[in-house]
């Protein structure tokens, strides 16, 4: 999430996708991104398409596709989160452990 670009009064958000898993390179289809309203955040979990079984995938590191995610109502007074960052695999990642997948956080004035 690029959250120099975003306010309180934010709707639309874009994120940079990358696949966690060995893809020679290459993140793949990015699927609809799943967005939940809470009272206190804004929870974004952004998956990937599988890939073809079978192949032999090196892990040079994937590269980031750019998704736009509207949403429904302004972000307000909630942190975004990467839902990515609350389970599974890429929960103990280091783009996850450090911040605890909070991308954004308002200001509090």
């Amino acid at each position: 999430m690029n959250g120099e670009a975003l306010t309180q009064d934010s709707t639309h958000i874009e994120l940079s996708v990358t696949r966690l898993d060995c893809a020679s390179g290459k993140t793949g289809t990015v699927l609809e991104p799943e967005v939940r309203f809470e009272a206190a955040r804004v929870i974004i979990t952004a998956s990937v398409a599988p890939l073809p079984q079978g192949v032999g995938y090196n892990c040079q590191g994937n590269d980031s596709v750019s998704v736009s995610v509207d949403l429904d109502e302004p972000v307000g007074q909630r942190s975004l989160v990467d839902g990515t960052c609350l389970g599974g695999e890429a929960a103990n990642t280091a783009v996850c452990v450090d911040d605890a997948g909070v991308r954004w956080k308002p200001t509090r004035d």
